[in-house]
């Protein structure tokens, strides 16, 4: 009698179990990737509007292939409006810590009049940004601009015929103004480059359950306006063109140039197809000039702005994440949330992915260019980076035998 009641109750467990993974399956399926989990204890969130009747096409990255003409952008904005201050609830808000009056969302939010905070990232590429980034956009209630210059090509900005276009992309871009010219080569680019759209995870989520909507100003415009934070990586703009942002108060920005050892950062654009054969991205002189270049720049921003304005190598920021992290959100004027805490937890630990991935065991990826490049290609490099190295701190190695015995490359550097 007892084993037959043993095995009902194993078998109404069982049925219970596949009902509640059906049902899971259900509630979630209106989500072709998990871009947004809400924050812990709060469940009552308002979802966007229903994608019922659409149809959905994997050869097409799930997204929708028809849509609900019934649906209008203003259901959108209202849910993702409802979205966000859930999102928030548990944000620690500054209060006049960093500098950062905000103490309450609708002094943060644009639509109300607010001025979001606004983090950017200036930088080259193959640098450490899109881990920074990343983090960055892990805070809640962010909004991410990633690589906003893309459709510049692979060049490097330093000065006229591009800066004045590339500075007025970024002012529209943080004042959410998606409208103009310049914007509309910026949408027009992305409609076949989307991953200009894929890291602004809060966007993209909704760019694939509304396509329709996706690269419209009149949709952007007015959903960029709901977000409280605002960051920005930009890699194609020089430090002395892009200290312009900081001449304008009302954008309410806080830049930090990231730098990297020029060895780590060509070992790594060896592995990018668009690099090789790029005068910008491929010459090391090239790029060396540019490191001298963004070293007395940011002497003088230092000087000009030093609330405003700092500087982080990708090195230290590596091999001590969860330190200079928080170093990092307080010149920003952001509270170490736990949502960046479970970001750095869940990615610094192991190597996973391909070269694009942020999963990485951070003490020892900035260092892969002493196995990975011949010592003929590390000589040639640094032969052409004297100088930068030099000033940023980065010891050369004069042999093979060097390399080989725990070569620490990482000297101590300084701006003043």
């Amino acid at each position: 009698m007892s084993r037959r009641v043993n095995l009902l109750g194993l078998v109404t467990i069982s049925g219970i179990c596949i009902f509640l993974l059906l049902f899971a399956n259900h509630r979630t399926s209106n989500y072709p990737v998990d871009f947004y989990r809400p924050r812990p204890l709060y469940h009552h969130h308002r979802e966007p509007p229903s994608m019922a009747g659409d149809h959905y096409s994997a050869a097409n990255g799930g997204v929708s292939t028809t849509q609900n003409s019934s649906i209008r952008i203003q259901d959108v904005i209202v849910a993702q409006r409802e979205r966000i201050v859930e999102e928030m609830m548990l944000f620690d808000y500054p209060a006049g810590r960093f500098n950062q009056p905000a103490s309450q969302l609708s002094e943060l939010t644009p639509e109300t009049g607010g001025t979001p905070i606004r983090s950017i990232v200036i930088t080259t590429w193959r640098s450490g940004s899109t881990f920074l980034g990343d983090i960055l956009n892990a805070m809640p209630g962010n909004y991410y601009h990633y690589e906003p210059l893309l459709n510049f090509d692979i060049i490097q900005i330093r000065g006229e015929p591009l800066a004045s276009q590339a500075v007025a992309n970024l002012k529209k871009l943080l004042r959410c103004d998606y409208s103009g010219p310049g914007m509309r080569d910026y949408l027009d680019y992305g409609q076949t480059h989307t991953y200009l759209f894929k890291h602004n995870t809060r966007l993209w989520r909704l760019c694939l359950l509304y396509p329709n909507f996706c690269w419209r100003p009149d949709f952007l415009t007015p959903l960029c306006r709901l977000f409280p934070l605002q960051s920005m990586k930009v890699v194609r703009l020089r430090l002395a063109i892009a200290g312009q942002l900081l001449e304008d108060s009302s954008l309410n920005v806080r830049i930090i140039l990231l730098i990297r050892d020029p060895r780590g950062t060509l070992q790594s654009r060896k592995h990018r197809e668009w690099c090789p054969g790029r005068p910008d991205c491929d010459h090391p002189p090239t790029m060396c000039r540019d490191m001298v270049a963004d070293y007395y720049a940011a002497q003088l921003l230092l000087k000009k702005h030093p609330e405003r304005f700092r500087v982080v190598r990708y090195e230290d920021l590596s091999l001590n994440p969860h330190e200079m992290t928080q170093e990092l959100l307080d010149f920003y004027g952001l509270p170490m949330d736990p949502e960046v805490e479970e970001f750095l937890e869940s990615h610094t630990k192991l190597d996973i992915g391909g070269v694009s991935s942020t999963y990485r065991d951070s003490k020892s990826a900035p260092f892969h260019w002493i196995k990975d490049l011949a010592f003929e290609e590390i000589d040639t490099i640094q032969n052409g980076c004297t100088k930068a190295m030099e000033l940023w701190g980065y010891a050369k190695a004069t042999n093979v035998t060097i390399l080989s015995n725990k070569f620490d490359p990482i000297l101590p550097y300084s701006l003043t």
